[in-house]
């Protein structure tokens, strides 16, 4: 499984300036400054550019808002993702969150986050799927 992503840390969107948050929903490049390829392989969660998770020591994934990345991060009002499908795939490892958004549609905020979702928590023996 193959794709593209923009990835940052919820550390970092905690720290962002406004300008960062409203540049943000222009286009995730101004906050996610991770992006490349994402790769799905056996035992790894490969991001070009970013780093290699093993899969056995993410903790947690889910698509889901939270304190640090909302509705808004990347998607104003006027795109469809802001009413669905443009949650984040938030990976747990270790001590951090990585936040990613799996090829991002511009014009609807869309993500394939749910179906990346779903797969690495097949893979992951163990790992609850969010609710």
């Amino acid at each position: 499984m193959k794709a593209t992503y923009y990835g940052t840390k919820g550390k970092d969107l905690k720290a962002d300036r406004l300008v960062d948050k409203i540049s943000g929903t222009i286009h995730p490049k101004y906050r996610f400054p991770h992006t490349g390829s994402i790769e799905l392989t056996e035992d790894t969660l490969r991001l070009e550019g970013w780093e290699d998770l093993a899969l056995g020591e993410i903790e947690r994934v889910a698509c889901e808002y939270d304190e640090a990345f909302s509705r808004f991060t990347v998607n104003a009002s006027d795109r469809l993702g802001f009413f669905g499908k443009g949650e984040p795939l938030v990976v747990t490892h270790g001590d951090r969150k990585m936040y990613l958004l799996i090829d991002w549609n511009f014009f609807t905020g869309f993500t394939d986050n749910r179906r990346w979702c779903e797969a690495i928590v097949k893979k992951v023996n163990g790992l609850v799927a969010p609710e």
